[in-house]
């Protein structure tokens, strides 16, 4: 009985390890959609200005003939 209880302990030890490099694995990869999501945020905005801005001088430009 006791070496299958060794048995049992060791295999639960090393499910425990492997779900704690899980975790981190997904902690991981939810830190970098944050910085991916919040840098396209950030690019997206700045081509909407410059858009914008853009999209004014042509239509001047437009009027002005």
């Amino acid at each position: 009985m006791e070496p299958r209880v060794t048995e049992l302990e060791t295999h639960l030890k090393s499910i425990r390890r492997d779900m704690d490099e899980v975790r981190g694995d997904v902690k991981t990869i939810k830190h970098r959609l944050a910085y991916s999501a919040g840098g396209t945020a950030v690019i997206l905005g700045l081509l909407g200005w410059i858009a914008n801005s853009r999209f004014e001088q042509v239509i001047s430009l437009l009027l002005a003939h």
